[in-house]
């Protein structure tokens, strides 16, 4: 028999005894405060420990773990901290009262964070008679019927005269012999631990306690904070007072940290840094409590996930499957399955609830027809999800992306990819520049796009045969590639390892392309782009280079328009041209001058000339044309910088 441990929240209208029920079954009371005391309520979530040894023979003590959480409706954020951590519940109903508004709500989330497991209690049944208790419990069982507890059994309870609690309890044990570890979560999944409290002890520094919802931690492992990513080690692991060396998922524990107090408070994860990864708008499967339910654009609700608490905008995404995109003000931690609770705005009732699917968000389209077939995808388990998004994306698959929304260790990646390469999907991986992780690509789509660059290469050779080849930039947006520029590139360099293109200095075309250059075009390369790179940001104008080079003005221009056809040249001006390679160091230049000022003020054309060193005029020019082809927008005097650079000038 080895060690096991059932974390349990209660959960009940306020003033029906899960306090007293709570101390009843452990001998702890768990209301600390004196205001909690002086006021005879939960205020703050309180924390209490049943153990025992499960048999005679056994040397493993077992453990009944309880989260008691305030039933008033003025701390509704305190029992949302507590119940959103934990996988069983403890509905508590006061005989003498029976079902009220917390008792519904309090349900309501139960069922809504997805906990399957669970149990009743009616308390304080030495205040009422026997067709009292037939009473209450009748009304239970009808509100139970539609939940998720609708099979939980019901312990009619006294903490007064201790009638039922020996049988809840034994109750509680067996729940707990019975239940399994989520191998899934501990073997496969990196180190989650949700923190719902931080404090400081003498001699020991900072201890925060909470529950590890995945993986496993040892003493001496290095996590992360998720509010700032600092790094902590573990200096100590503790479950109720006693000292262990190893945690693992569905565990609550203590843990002794050396990190400051003030770097860490509830609301926070500790995890693996692997998977850190902030975001304010996550993707879900929202569900309401009332269908009719009235979602409004312009307002702010209350999103309770984990133990923290957000002000959050909802946008819908498409009715029939419930996906609705959910906006922070400020960014958490969060990942796929996770479990989350809305409120309305006033913070006065629970409106609803649901899962997380997806983390990463893109910038455009985030409700198109496309990207409503990726959550439906992701809407899966691991494997049928993977292989779903491998079959049908035929941008590919960010490898790297699926890992940390679904936090998957990597041997648990290997072994999904070898089940889909076992049900005969041919995919490729490829290793994109700047990207950690891989792209996968379904056979299907890649031998689609190798038509279709062949066969514009074909084109362009046909139209321009006295021409070396066709620049990667070009080739993208000749062939109106779908993907990112990483993988465009990534497909090109894999066409051209496989003998299938060619690459001439940075001009592409078919191995069987045979060109011989004219004088002029021989002079273009041996004197005007030699010219061209030492000039750098400020290349002559075309008569300037006319007079350095010798070649005459029209067969310059003429040399220039095609060579800027081919994409080797980039015409900025009517009198003046760049390398792609100054262009894109100008791109750059430009992305880190947006990012010296706040996103809203954008830059000027001083503020361009003064930090780039270029003439005015130059300045201008050059910001006409990034505004042309898209890279920045123009408002008045500013300018904001638009998409990525490699979004519109490739690599």
């Amino acid at each position: 028999m080895q060690t096991k441990s059932l974390i349990i929240a209660t959960a009940g209208h306020v003033d029906h005894g899960k306090t007293s029920l709570v101390n009843s079954l452990t001998g702890k009371d768990t209301d600390t405060l004196a205001e909690e005391k002086e006021r005879g309520l939960t205020i703050n979530l309180g924390y209490a420990y049943h153990h025992f040894i499960p048999t005679e023979n056994s040397e493993h003590p077992c453990t009944l773990g309880f989260v008691d959480v305030p039933g008033h409706i003025d701390f509704i954020n305190n029992m949302l901290a507590g119940v959103g951590a934990v996988n069983f519940a403890l509905l508590v109903v006061a005989a003498d009262d029976g079902i009220m508004p917390q008792t519904k709500e309090h349900l309501s989330i139960i069922n809504l964070l997805g906990i399957k497991r669970g149990t009743i209690a009616v308390t304080k049944i030495d205040r009422v008679d026997k067709n009292r208790l037939r009473k209450v419990e009748q009304d239970i069982n009808e509100i139970i019927s539609e939940s998720r507890l609708k099979n939980a059994p019901l312990f009619a309870v006294s903490s007064l005269t201790n009638e039922g609690i020996p049988e809840l309890l034994d109750h509680l044990k067996t729940q707990t012999m019975s239940s399994r570890t989520d191998q899934e979560n501990v073997s496969n999944k990196h180190f989650r631990y949700l923190v719902d409290r931080a404090f400081s002890v003498k001699g020991i520094g900072t201890v925060v306690t909470g529950s590890l919802q995945s993986g496993t931690a040892s003493i001496n492992d290095h996590v992360a904070i998720s509010s700032n990513g600092v790094s902590a080690r573990i200096r100590g692991i503790r479950i109720d007072g006693e000292n262990i060396s190893t945690i693992e998922s569905g565990q609550r524990a203590a843990l002794n940290i050396d990190s400051d107090l003030e770097s860490i408070s509830r609301g926070d994860w500790l995890l693996n840094p692997k998977i850190l990864r902030p975001t304010n708008r996550i993707d879900t499967a929202l569900t309401l409590i009332d269908k009719n339910t009235l979602i409004k654009s312009g307002a702010e609700y209350h999103l309770y996930i984990g133990t923290s608490h957000h002000i959050v905008s909802l946008r819908y995404l498409d009715n029939e499957n419930n996906f609705a995109q959910i906006k922070s003000k400020d960014n958490f931690i969060t990942h796929h399955d996770d479990r989350f609770i809305l409120r309305d705005p006033a913070s006065e009732k629970t409106i609803g609830g649901g899962k997380v699917i997806d983390i990463f968000i893109p910038r455009k389209k985030r409700a198109s027809k496309y990207r409503l077939n990726i959550l439906s995808a992701l809407n899966q388990d691991d494997m049928p999800a993977l292989k779903t998004l491998i079959e049908t994306s035929p941008v590919g698959v960010d490898l790297n992306e699926f890992t940390i929304n679904r936090n998957l260790r990597s041997h648990k990646i290997d072994s999904l990819l070898n089940e889909i390469n076992a049900a005969n999907v041919e995919f490729f991986s490829f290793k994109l520049d700047k990207k950690e992780g891989y792209t996968l690509l379904l056979k299907k789509y890649l031998e689609e796009y190798k038509r279709l660059i062949i066969t514009q290469i074909e084109n362009f050779q046909e139209r321009n045969s006295n021409l070396q080849g066709i620049s990667e930039t070009v080739l993208s947006h000749e062939i109106d590639f779908p993907g990112s520029h990483l993988l465009f590139h990534s497909l090109i360099r894999y066409l051209v390892k496989a003998g299938v293109l060619k690459l001439t200095g940075t001009l592409l075309h078919l191995p069987s392309h045979k060109i011989s250059l004219s004088k002029e075009e021989s002079d273009f390369l041996t004197k005007v782009r030699p010219l061209l790179e030492k000039s750098g940001n400020i290349p002559p104008r075309t008569r300037e280079l006319a007079e350095l080079t010798g070649i005459p003005l029209k067969p310059l221009e003429k040399i220039l328009r095609q060579t800027t056809k081919s994409g080797s040249l980039i015409k900025v001006a009517d009198n003046r041209y760049y390398l792609p390679e100054t262009i894109m160091h100008l791109a750059e230049f430009t992305e880190q001058l947006m990012n010296k000022n706040p996103a809203e003020e954008g830059f000027s054309v001083i503020q361009f000339r003064d930090e780039s060193e270029i003439g005015r005029n130059l300045c201008i020019e050059i910001l006409e044309y990034f505004d042309r082809v898209g890279f920045t927008r123009r408002d008045g005097n500013t300018r904001f910088v638009r998409t990525e650079k490699e979004n519109v000038f490739g690599q």
